[in-house]
Formats: structure tokens, sequence, C-alpha cells
């Protein structure tokens, strides 16, 4: 499984968003699928914050 990218390049996308970068160019910079960028820009504006959602499910 995967881990979820660290906070530091999310919101350094986040930061190139704010400055007028399009999505894909950031993706492109970052090495990052431009789907990331929409994802985070979305979170940050329903939730306020950066950080990644728990990966994994109930045990038992």
């Amino acid at each position: 499984m995967t881990r979820p990218y660290s906070e530091d390049i999310r919101e350094l996308a986040l930061k190139r968003a704010d400055a007028g970068e399009t999505v894909r160019s950031i993706a492109a910079a970052l090495q990052i699928s431009p789907s990331c960028v929409t994802k985070w820009k979305n979170l940050r504006r329903e939730t306020g914050g950066l950080s990644p959602g728990k990966i994994g499910g109930h045990k038992k």
C-alpha cells in the first residue's frame, strides 16, 4: 500500500496554485497527478487543513 504525500508537498502545491499556476503545470513540476492537486484544493476549502485521512480499516 502506498503512503500519503507529505504535508510539505501538499503545501508547496497549494502555494503554487494560490500564485495562479495551473493544476497541470503544478503536477508536472512536482511529479504528481493533477487529481491530487485538485483533491487537495477541495480538502483545504472544505476542512481548512491538508492532513491526510486515515488509512486502513477497522480492526477487531
